[in-house]
């Protein structure tokens, strides 16, 4: 495959894409994605917690794999998650909530989508069992906080490129 001439054709960052709107390339490991915004009239959720405090969530700590941690959250039982993969918007039902490395992405390229405040990660600290990291969409910053905090969540979904 020649990395340069076998990419599919992308729209412009900002353009609607496969059910929202597209947000840029990135790596998983060597695979390219195409990450994808959710509308936020549809794929935003209202400040809530990421969930109770619990223990370690193997699988959750992927700084690129959102897809993953976010699976893997459900599998704990994890409510936001489930809430999150519960959607099925623009004839698609894998959204899912970004990792860090995702929602430094969605702030580089698509801030304007977003309220200026906090909003989850799907990657939970690995430093303390009940934290999980958070992105602002006002400066960039990310930190971590326990996770009956209150942010936002946004949905997101990926393809291969």
């Amino acid at each position: 495959m020649n990395a340069v001439t076998d990419i599919p054709a992308l729209p412009a960052i900002g353009k609607p894409l496969e059910g929202g709107i597209f947000a840029g390339r990135y790596f998983v490991g060597e695979q390219p994605f195409a990450l994808v915004l959710s509308p936020k009239d549809e794929g935003e959720i209202a400040p809530t917690t990421w969930g109770p405090r619990t223990k370690r969530i193997d699988g959750a700590l992927s700084y690129a794999d959102g897809l993953a941690n976010t699976a893997a959250m459900a599998a704990a039982g994890n409510k936001l998650s489930k809430k999150i993969r519960a959607l099925r918007i623009g004839g698609h039902d894998d959204w899912y909530l970004p990792s860090r490395l995702e929602s430094l992405l969605l702030f580089g390229e698509l801030q304007s989508e977003f309220e200026r405040d906090w909003y989850w990660t799907s990657t939970q600290y690995a430093g303390d069992d009940e934290d999980a990291w958070i992105q602002h969409f006002y400066d960039g910053v990310q930190y971590y906080d326990h996770e009956d905090f209150d942010c936002r969540a946004r949905a997101v979904r990926r393809f291969p490129i």
